[in-house]
């Protein structure tokens, strides 16, 4: 009987060895950097300063002399006149080229119309996503496909990009709102209520969810810094949530090269941002001894002269 319980208690040692070993499996020791180049409200201006040619260039530059690096925007690249003379596939074709990873869905993504925009995300070759898109509307779902978070490995070392959609969308009187209702009631609710706590809560859940198996949570955030709506700004996000290391934002068209912003346990996060029509591109760089650093570049010199060609072919198709 003795030898019986020393038996169960060996057993029972090995089951919570496993299940610990199980947990942890995903971490890995960090030795190189981790680069993430970052755009965010370009609208379609593909051309404009150094272009999508120089975002090309420049990230095939990095990748040339690191291992890890990945291409991300935070939202509002299908606006302005080439998304809608097209309905976004220009953008997409362009996109797919230039070799984007993740992006995450701004308001003005929704102003080409559900269909539109769920065939681009069919037809793109990187992730769209968004934690905070909930439909309620009837019948299918045409942005199944958006995901609440994506994670990437590199060299072992885990990266969960989660992605936050402003509220916003749902001003009324824009063309975002117009696409995503049906006679007046919109199809998209986008945790807006309550003055910012159940956007908080809905982030909360996602970011818990993929630090369970990621060494960073990246938010990409279309949310904003300033002149938006008390409570949805992504530094109120960041001052009410907790395990986010950095937030790639967009929406106010802002330019944050760096700014540190306490969370909710009274932990630094990094917040920053482009501006606005690929006049900064962006680089974080994420250390093996887990600090972070972001640079905005207002010039590149590096231009691919494929993406560079087949920006002006778009120009000559849609007569600009």
């Amino acid at each position: 009987m003795k030898k019986f319980g020393v038996l169960i208690i060996c057993i029972l040692c090995l089951v919570l060895s496993s299940c610990s070993l199980a947990a942890c499996s995903f971490m890995h020791e960090q030795t190189e950097d981790i680069h993430i180049i970052y755009t965010n409200d370009v609208a379609s201006k593909i051309d404009k300063n150094f272009g999508y040619a120089g975002v090309k260039g420049y990230t095939d530059y990095v990748k040339s002399n690191n291992k890890y690096v990945a291409l991300v925007d935070a939202g509002d690249f299908y606006d302005g006149d080439v998304s809608h003379l097209s309905n976004g596939e220009y953008i997409t074709q362009i996109m797919n080229v230039v070799g984007y990873d993740v992006v995450t869905i701004g308001n003005q993504e929704f102003a080409i119309g559900l269909d539109a925009l769920a065939n681009n995300i069919h037809e793109a070759d990187f992730d769209f996503v968004s934690c905070n898109i909930k439909y309620v509307g009837e019948g299918k779902d045409v942005l199944s496909g958006v995901k609440p978070y994506v994670i990437k490995n590199y060299g072992g070392v885990r990266v969960a990009f989660v992605g936050v959609t402003t509220p916003e969308t749902l001003i009324e009187n824009k063309q975002a709102y117009e696409a995503i209702t049906v006679n007046g009631v919109p199809q998209y609710d986008f945790y807006g209520a309550n003055d910012g706590q159940d956007l908080y809560e809905q982030i909360q859940k996602t970011v818990n969810k993929a630090r369970k198996r990621a060494e960073y949570v990246i938010l990409l955030a279309h949310l904003g810094s300033n002149s938006v709506t008390e409570g949805w700004s992504s530094k109120d996000v960041i001052m009410n949530t907790y395990g986010i290391d950095a937030v790639i934002d967009g929406h106010s068209h802002t330019p944050i090269e760096g700014e540190v912003v306490l969370n909710k346990n009274g932990e630094d996060v990094a917040l920053t941002s482009t501006g606005e029509k690929l006049q900064n591109l962006g680089e974080m760089i994420l250390h093996p001894d887990h600090t972070i650093n972001t640079t905005l570049y207002q010039t590149v010199y590096e231009i691919d002269a494929g993406v560079k060609e087949m920006v002006e072919s778009i120009f000559e198709e849609i007569g600009e």
